[in-house]
């Protein structure tokens, strides 16, 4: 894999295939980085106490206070990623952005809502505005363009979006709120610097690496965390990228790619992340993800990969088994698994008397009836979410993020959203099954189960409206659009070298 073709970034012809100018992906910065921002997130989890942590007071939108551990951890890995750019050799622009996958997977929303200091923006926007300007500011080849199909649906989502924010505007609703609405067609420009960003595999790897570590210090946070307050509900908030990133272990150890030993601690480490994220919509897709990445997939015809799968799947059941018998050991963990488990059967078997379950339902149905009211173009931005069942006054939205679409934007908006997330699908998919033979398509994979895992979690959360989740949602598209294209381009140098 260190030795890639970079057939997406060069003309289809065979004399350009050369070796990789990148540097290794694990070097003496990156595991100071590490280092650094292990120390400050399990200081972090050390230190927050229920009252300090996760107590969100309603001032209005944006305003967000994010944690102060955020701020050092930003602050203090960035200085140390221009070191590791210069060793890996890679672009400025490229580590600005691992730098920003690594620190939004391990702090998500206080990370996401850090203001740059004196303007009205914030870590996110700014971030997207810098590597769009480095992007479309160089000139780009005929081959690296993004599909005409993704340039259209994008453009008439974005069209659907302006028309929301201009009704808002026009009647006079609050400006915060028609902004913080614009969240909704403003992120989907992050699927252009997946697609222009990552033009190798050896860059493809390089994401997934930081990606991981990222997963694996918020899980240690959270461990940190459970030490010192165990009667917390849950310990990391935003558990989805935990669910990603050990789903991708379990994928990439499955198809070895990925070393046992490196692979059982990452594995063991998500586990207990997982545990303490303590969501129901997490358990069940990880089931969902597991039967598809493993046992849905093209790699288990050979006998050999079929044996290495089912070791893999035992493997990683005796140490989940092993996992909770020595977590369920302690007082503490007998606690937490209690009421994990009173949760878990209250929104399964007794939903009816769930009261997270009866809010959605209530939400929902509130978001269908203002859909009614404007069916293609929707009640526009600005309008804040609150009925009268609801026990919430702070513009929850209706935590789906498809109704939030289609209420918000109408069929204008949603229709174009549904198609492109169709196109990539079905780009994906069949890149996968032209390409099954090819180690580095497990790659392709595991951005799909991502996207899967993404959008079942916004089937019931908030995800299009949400900076720290948005923005790596629509650069996981990207990835998996540009992956497609280098799959197909690598066939047709073969092909063509075959047939001079």
């Amino acid at each position: 894999m260190t030795h890639s073709v970079e057939a997406a970034d060069r003309p289809v012809s065979p004399l350009l295939i050369r070796r990789q100018t990148q540097g290794r992906i694990v070097n003496f910065w990156l595991v100071l980085i590490v280092i650094v921002g292990a120390a400050i997130a399990v200081a972090d989890g050390l230190t927050r106490t229920p009252i300090l942590d996760q107590q969100e007071s309603w001032n209005g939108p944006l305003e967000y206070q994010p944690h102060l551990a955020a701020l050092l951890f930003a602050t203090g890995t960035f200085p140390l990623m221009i070191g590791y750019v210069r060793k890996a050799r890679v672009s400025l622009n490229v580590g600005l952005f691992l730098w920003f996958v690594f620190c939004t997977v391990a702090y998500t929303k206080d990370f996401s809502y850090l203001r740059w200091p004196g303007a009205p923006l914030f870590v996110t926007d700014v971030v997207l505005l810098v590597l769009l300007a480095s992007i479309f500011s160089l000139p780009r080849p005929h081959y690296r363009r993004t599909p005409m199909a993704v340039n259209l649906l994008l453009l008439l989502l974005l069209g659907a979006g302006v028309l929301a924010g201009a009704r808002g505007f026009w009647g006079r609703r609050d400006t915060m709120l028609v902004l913080r609405d614009s969240a909704l067609v403003v992120y989907p420009l992050y699927l252009f610097v997946g697609y222009h960003l990552f033009r190798s595999w050896i860059s493809i790897k390089r994401l997934a690496v930081w990606f991981l570590l990222g997963a694996a210090l918020a899980s240690l946070n959270a461990i940190a965390w459970f030490v010192v307050a165990p009667g917390e509900r849950r310990f990391i908030y935003y558990g989805i990228y935990i669910l990603i990133a050990l789903a991708g272990t379990v994928v990439a150890m499955a198809s070895r790619l990925l070393r046992k030993r490196a692979g059982w601690i990452f594995a063991g480490t998500l586990c207990l992340g997982l545990m303490l994220a303590n969501a129901r919509s997490l358990f069940v897709s990880l089931a969902v993800l597991l039967f598809m990445g493993l046992f849905g997939s093209r790699v288990i015809r050979t006998k050999i990969r079929a044996a290495h799968l089912v070791a893999t799947a035992v493997t990683v059941t005796m140490l989940l088994g092993t996992m909770a018998f020595v977590f369920l050991h302690t007082e503490a963990g007998r606690d937490f698994a209690e009421r994990a488990t009173e949760d878990l059967a209250s929104g399964v078997l007794n939903s009816g008397e769930d009261a997270n379950w009866q809010f959605r339902v209530s939400a929902w149905k509130e978001a269908w009836r203002r859909f009614e009211e404007y069916p293609m173009a929707g009640e526009g931005f600005g309008i804040p979410f609150t009925f009268e069942p609801s026990p919430l006054d702070n513009d929850p939205r209706p935590h789906n993020t498809f109704l939030t679409v289609l209420y918000k934007m109408g069929l204008s908006g949603l229709l174009p959203l549904l198609a492109l997330l169709l196109y990539f699908f079905l780009t994906a998919l069949r890149a996968v099954h032209c390409h099954s033979q090819k180690r580095c398509v497990v790659f392709l994979q595991i951005a799909i189960l991502a996207q899967v895992a993404l959008c079942i979690y916004g089937s019931a959360n908030l995800l299009l409206e949400s900076p720290f989740l948005a923005s790596l949602f629509w650069v996981g598209s990207g990835v998996g659009l540009r992956m497609s294209k280098m799959l197909d381009l690598e066939r047709s140098l073969r092909e063509y070298s075959y047939g001079c």
